[in-house]
């Protein structure tokens, strides 16, 4: 918390419609100073109908200080901001119904969204948050541009998701694209629009009914589900271990669960995560946790874990390929700098993407370290193990804990051990890397 106002003028700030914006590592300020916002903010926080629009998704705001024409604002702080093509389809499509929703709330009260595409939504846990509080504009009308902005960035990829399974995976593809692209161009042509949403022309004349509308793209969006999506090779992989992260028993699960207990990050990353065992048990013990999967039915899975406690932040991603910078000037971070956290976990993993994927080891521990920042808790699988001895993949010379420990040591000096974990053939040892 900022007490003394002065010192926001030394903080790096962006600019927006109403005015700044300054995030530091715990807070999002906003400083209004437009006189006309600055009325409709207090109205709309000092009014009895914010908080149902708090519960659609738009992201818990309140006000800090009114100071010599400024109204600072204080917005909760989502842990990691996802990129629209980090989100499962299914995801994807629950983001959709929120702002529609949300839309619809602000509606009944005069107010509107500016903004009809992804980047303004995160999920926060479970549950999808629209961040940009000053996109909400005192409206009766919807534009002919924030329909056509909804149809390219939302009813485009949930179409493609919902039609066919040959269609269902270019939704995610079409979402790398940031704000052009060969999709985005192909996709505007009014042939295609009619094939997709034949209403399309039709709908614009509600825009000064916006319930009306609102409520048409709702039961679109409501009857174009994505295609469930199957369970795939690794979905199955926790069925038959012990998985009461509360009460460890392995020797795995005891030694990450002491060096959680005794760090207490506020920030967990859990690389390639499965159904995330460890990323709850890092959010039982308090920590914000972000985890991805490359594989989207384990994304779903996590996604839609119904506990007010939860504080897992699902993503769809591949280890191997982290999403880049987008945007005009690279603005729109790289996964490394969003997904940054305390501690890393890279569990069970570097077998498969060092032996059986053949990625350098080097280059394994070099992301590690990008993401982590206080250290990185590691599972070391010898080729010996029964797991992997049958795979019959040559060893790379540098397939060693003293390698691991070389690559490490330019971040996180120090190394500790567990007792090797040779139970039933198995031959794994669990290293926490820090500073």
């Amino acid at each position: 918390m900022i007490d003394d106002v002065s010192k926001l003028k030394d903080l790096p700030y962006l600019y927006d419609r109403a005015g700044r914006v300054c995030i530091t590592e715990d807070t999002v300020l906003r400083i209004v100073e437009n006189d006309t916002k600055i009325r409709e903010y207090k109205e709309i926080l000092n009014s009895d109908y914010v908080e149902g629009w708090f519960s659609s998704g738009l992201v818990y705001t309140e006000i800090q200080k009114e100071n010599d024409g400024e109204l600072i604002l204080q917005h909760k702080k989502i842990p990691f901001i996802l990129h629209p093509c980090e989100y499962s389809n299914e995801m994807f499509w629950r983001a959709a119904s929120m702002i529609l929703r949300l839309n619809l709330n602000l509606s009944e009260n005069g107010f509107l969204l500016h903004d009809a595409h992804p980047w303004n939504v995160s999920f926060d846990g479970e549950s999808p948050v629209f961040y940009d509080f000053t996109s909400i504009k005192k409206s009766n009308s919807i534009s002919k541009d924030w329909f056509e902005e909804f149809y390219s960035y939302f009813i485009v990829p949930i179409w493609l998701a919902s039609y066919s399974k040959k269609t269902y995976p270019f939704s995610k593809e079409y979402r790398k694209e940031h704000t052009n692209g060969f999709g985005l161009k192909i996709f505007k042509s009014k042939y295609i629009k009619k094939i997709i949403f034949r209403n399309f022309t039709s709908l614009v004349k509600y825009q000064d009914e916006p319930q009306k509308l609102l409520t048409k793209l709702i039961d679109w969006v409501e009857k174009h589900k994505p295609i469930s999506k199957e369970p795939e090779y690794w979905s199955n992989y926790y069925d038959t271990h012990n998985l009461d992260f509360k009460n460890p028993e392995t020797i795995k699960q005891k030694f990450v669960y002491n060096i959680l207990s005794e760090q207490k990050p506020e920030k967990v990353l859990d690389l390639a995560s499965n159904k995330g065992y460890y990323a709850e048990m890092a959010s039982y013990l308090g920590a914000s946790v972000m985890a991805f999967d490359y594989e989207e039915e384990i994304v779903n899975h996590l996604a839609l874990v119904n506990d007010s406690n939860n504080k897992i932040t699902p993503a769809f991603m591949d280890l191997k390929f982290p999403t880049p910078s987008l945007g005009p000037g690279l603005f729109w971070r790289d996964s490394f700098y969003r997904f940054k956290s305390n501690i890393v976990l890279a569990l069970g993993l570097i077998h498969h993407i060092c032996l059986s994927q053949e990625v350098p080891v080097y280059l394994f521990c070099e992301t590690c370290k990008k993401y982590a920042m206080d250290g990185i808790i590691l599972e070391f699988v010898d080729p010996s193990d029964i797991h992997v001895k049958t795979w019959n993949k040559k060893t790379p010379k540098d397939y060693s804990i003293e390698s691991i420990q070389k690559f490490m040591e330019n971040k996180f000096l120090n190394c500790k051990k567990s007792e090797l974990d040779s139970n039933n053939g198995i031959n794994r040892t669990y290293l926490y890397f820090y500073k």
